[in-house]
């Protein structure tokens, strides 16, 4: 019967142990390596992918460049297109309408700005020949006890007389005299009767 010394066992478990440490040691030494691998890797494509990036978004700036001042030539050649054709248009419906004897928007445009200053013209001249004259106004009143005859605004009258009449005819001659007049012919209560009027054709 073979005997196992304490000892050996011992030894053998210290080799299992320290194997079992070292290939745990191992494994972990590899997976750091794997993180740094990947991460390394992963670096290198994230900046493959920015470069990648950078170059795209030249070119696409470039292409938008380009079709932009393409479409900015092309709406400068409509404009003037559109412009000729529009004038070209204008000049013919201004021939039509000649030919009509229809007189185009600026014909209209001329004749009215000379008609305004004609107008303007004739219309200084009549204000400066139109002279206006004060109407003098004679008031046949009964005051007093007798009829007078006053002149609208004065402080006194200008006759006296004893009848109706002889104050009428007083204020017809006046006012013949003195025209453009007008009498104002009241009622013994003060109301208005009648009124006369001259003019300097009718004195």
């Amino acid at each position: 019967m073979q005997v196992v010394k304490l000892e050996d066992v011992r030894d053998r478990v210290k080799k299992v142990q320290d194997n079992v440490l070292t290939s745990a040691h191992n494994v972990w030494l590899a997976g750091l390596g794997a993180v740094a691998l990947a991460e390394e890797e992963g670096r290198d494509l994230f900046t493959q992918l920015v470069d990648r990036g950078r170059d795209f978004e030249k070119r696409g700036k470039k292409e938008v460049d380009r079709v932009t001042r393409e479409l900015e030539k092309t709406r400068e050649t409509v404009g003037k297109r559109v412009d000729d054709l529009g004038g070209q248009l204008e000049g013919r419906v201004s021939e039509v309408l000649h030919r009509m004897g229809i007189p185009t928007r600026d014909e209209v445009r001329t004749l009215s700005r000379r008609v305004e200053e004609l107008t303007g013209r004739v219309s200084g001249r009549i204000e400066k020949a139109v002279v206006p004259v004060e109407r003098k106004v004679l008031h046949l009143t009964w005051t007093d006890e007798q009829w007078k005859v006053e002149a609208e605004g004065a402080l006194r009258a200008t006759s006296v007389h004893n009848t109706k009449d002889e104050a009428l005819a007083a204020a017809r001659e006046l006012a013949q005299n003195q025209a453009p007049s007008q009498i104002v012919v009241h009622r013994m209560d003060g109301s208005v009767q009648t009124q006369y009027t001259y003019d300097p054709a009718a004195a």
